[in-house]
């Protein structure tokens, strides 16, 4: 009787170890697939591109800043578009909210990053508007897909890239669309004259090399990373580039 009972445990501790090495590995292999273009794009503006009809403001963004509704759920909002929110060009201004950015938390563990982000308890509640595979998209472009702002802009926003590179990058990758000049697309056609790509540079180069790196949602813009090929500095240079257009 003692060896059944013995024998009953031991297997109901190794069906256990398998269920949760299963299960472990399932979530593995989710990050492993993960679409990390997808995930940067995501945090760009995932309401824009899931086409979500969201009116209420996000649970978690605070009652003293100054947005509300939909744009309050874009991870860039709170987090900004240089990854460490409260800390970098989100310090101040209309988009200041006091949250920290995500660049910090790049090297926690997939599988809990991923409960942050579906979870009750932390109230981000995005499992009720993005598909687990597109929270997994999120996930790996949060731990592979940041750069150290400080290491490619200096404190007034100048990208550190070589201007020559970046025009020989720009030609070949931006242009068609953009124009050699980067007027071709005015970015903000309420504003007397063209805002093209050397005042968005200029402007807000966060943002920029978000968009250089990783695209734009919902448009033909290609990522210079992933559909490019092109390397970190590389976009760097294009940034660098753009912002002597102005």
């Amino acid at each position: 009787m003692k060896y059944f009972i013995l024998s009953m445990v031991l297997l109901g501790s190794i069906t256990l170890v398998i269920t949760i090495n299963q299960d472990t590995f399932a979530k593995g292999l989710d990050y492993q697939q993960a679409n990390i273009k997808n995930g940067a794009q995501l945090y760009d503006n995932w309401p824009k591109m899931k086409k979500a009809d969201i009116k209420d403001t996000h649970p978690l963004y605070p009652a003293t800043s100054k947005k509300s509704g939909k744009s309050t759920w874009r991870c860039k909002e709170c987090h900004g578009w240089d990854y460490i929110g409260k800390n970098g060009r989100y310090s101040k201004g209309s988009h200041f909210t006091g949250i920290n950015g995500v660049y910090h938390v790049r090297t926690a563990e997939p599988g809990n990053l991923f409960k942050s982000l579906t979870d009750k308890a932390h109230k981000h509640e995005f499992s009720a508007y993005l598909a687990d595979k597109e929270v997994w998209d999120l996930v790996k472009f949060i731990r592979e897909g940041q750069v150290a702002i400080e290491t490619v802009l200096d404190e007034q926003g100048g990208a550190k890239g070589d201007v020559a590179k970046g025009k020989v990058l720009y030609n070949a990758n931006c242009s068609a669309c953009h124009g050699d000049d980067g007027n071709e697309i005015d970015f903000k056609g309420k504003k007397e004259g063209i805002q093209g790509v050397g005042w968005l540079a200029n402007d807000n180069p966060q943002e920029t090399l978000h968009k250089i790196r990783w695209g734009h949602p919902d448009s033909d813009m290609p990522s210079m990373i992933v559909d490019a090929k092109l390397t970190d500095q590389d976009a760097v240079d294009i940034l660098k580039y753009s912002q002597s257009q102005e």
